[in-house]
């Protein structure tokens, strides 16, 4: 058997893991920022030592990335370890500041401070700013799926977290989703933007999906590009993740067109509603129309273009309504104040109403409650099948949302209890998403070229994912430095 058939052996008809495993695996960026948070507010500032360079940005670098490269690999079955020194810690600091010399000064000063900053929230008529606990969020999301890429293909990295064939959960078979979340996320910035200057001479339809079609172009061109890479250099494939010639840049390349399509349905419909109620209508021709054979079946991959990338061609129903739900929590997450029924988008009802005009935390409250009722309700339906990234079918796209509602809440309330935080290196991974991205997967097929992964020690492992890390973290923090922004 060659290289190349034992790798895409290595990667083959996995079953995936818990998903209170992957909870706790990925709460480790939760914990995290609480630790970090404190470190950057209050230790360093007090310690001149901890003020030289390097000392800041190696702290910046293991909270913000090797932190969580631990949870994934030589501490994946012993996270406990990992949660006692994040936790512990992080609560003596918290403990000290709150209670030690000066506190009640520096409270008052804070408390004051807020005030100031929410008289101005008040009388600014800006809606749209920079949400620090979006950005951790965002980042972590970008970190841990690009870990996942390259650590997948050594031995140090947990089975259980790889993308399971077709049915079941697993962390990177949910890092796809959240990957494609956050972009709808970041990408309902421009959708407040449109509501605000309703009014204003806007584009035609048509117009308006060619300008979509156009902003498409640059990242199928990478799709195929990468098609192209893979199978001129016999780069291992797995054809059942999304077919033989479709991949993941393609999918992300054509959400902006069909964004532009649906277009008149999403200014009349609240998006939460639309992606709900297309990830529904797939689930019924998955369900009741044979989809889901017709994909699951292997003797007619061959027929044709079409069936050759059944997956990446269906699954993209399921990822556009993972899209489109992320757009939906922007109108209540990335404004700066409360807008009339903003639980259900911009500008939906002329009459505003209480219990749908939120907060943040109101709306994330809301919505981890209604996702993980919605979610544990497939489940265990037998009208829902079961969960399948292969298929990104209703149970998938609803595993998707309940985590993200969860952990958005849970950044949140950190941001809330500790206030916000400048966390470097996480800021200019967020300020140049894509670029990172772009990298990592080019880093990722240079050192599988490079290597036999297969063979690699465990420390020997572990040294090419540190070095992994730093390699598109210093790239991010050179791009911040000269202003250079490419995001997701």
């Amino acid at each position: 058997m060659s290289l190349k058939e034992l790798k895409e052996q290595f990667v083959s008809d996995l079953t995936g893991g818990s998903m209170s495993e992957i909870y706790s695996v990925t709460g480790i960026a939760l914990a995290s920022v609480f630790l970090h948070t404190l470190v950057t507010q209050w230790l360093i500032p007090q310690l001149s030592i901890l003020q030289n360079q390097p000392i800041p940005f190696l702290v910046d670098f293991y909270y913000s990335v090797v932190l969580q490269l631990q949870a994934l690999t030589i501490f994946s079955d012993r996270t406990t370890l990992l949660y006692a020194y994040a936790l512990a810690g992080g609560l003596l600091l918290f403990v000290v500041r709150v209670f030690g010399p000066q506190s009640n000064k520096k409270s008052a000063k804070n408390r004051s401070s807020k005030s100031q900053n929410e008289a101005k929230l008040k009388k600014s008529d800006d809606l749209l700013g920079i949400v620090p606990f979006i950005t951790a969020y965002r980042s972590q999301m970008i970190v841990i799926t690009n870990l996942a890429i390259l650590a997948v293909d050594f031995h140090i990295f947990p089975r259980r977290f790889a993308k399971v064939e077709t049915w079941g959960t697993s962390l990177m078979d949910l890092g796809v989703g959240l990957f494609v979340f956050s972009m709808g996320l970041a990408n309902s910035r421009a959708v407040i933007k449109k509501s605000i200057s309703k009014g204003t001479k806007t584009d035609s339809y048509f117009a308006l999906v060619g300008r979509s079609t156009m902003k498409a172009l640059p990242v199928l061109a990478l799709g195929l590009i990468r098609l192209v890479s893979v199978k001129s250099l016999e780069y291992q494939e797995h054809v059942t993740e999304y077919g033989v010639h479709w991949n993941f840049f393609m999918t992300l390349g054509i959400l902006p067109i069909f964004m532009g399509i649906l277009d008149p349905i999403l200014e009349a419909v609240p998006r939460f509603f639309v992606g709900l109620g297309l990830a529904a209508l797939y689930e019924v021709l998955l369900q009741k129309f044979g989809v889901s054979q017709f994909i699951l079946d292997e003797t007619n991959r061959s027929t044709n273009l079409f069936t050759m990338n059944k997956e990446g061609v269906f699954s993209f129903l399921g990822y556009l309504s993972i899209f489109i739900l992320g757009q939906s929590f922007g109108s209540f997450v990335l404004t700066l104040r409360k807008t009339p029924n903003n639980l259900l988008g911009m500008n939906f009802g002329k009459r505003p109403y209480a219990f749908l005009t939120v907060s943040p935390r109101q709306g994330l409250a809301i919505m981890t409650i209604v996702s993980w009722s919605l979610f544990m309700w497939a489940r265990e339906s037998v009208l829902v099948g079961s969960v399948s990234r292969r298929l990104a079918n209703l149970a998938y796209v609803l595993m998707v949302l309940s985590f993200n509602s969860i952990f958005l809440l849970g950044y949140s309330l950190l941001e809330d209890v500790l206030g916000a935080a400048d966390l470097d290196i996480l800021g200019a991974i967020n300020q140049n998403g894509l670029a990172v991205f772009l990298l990592a997967n080019l880093c990722t097929g240079m050192i599988n070229m490079s290597i036999n992964t297969l063979d690699a020690s465990r420390g020997m492992s572990y040294a090419i994912l540190i070095f992994y890390l730093l390699a598109w973290v210093l790239v991010a923090k050179i791009l911040a430095h000269y202003k250079i922004f490419i995001r997701l």
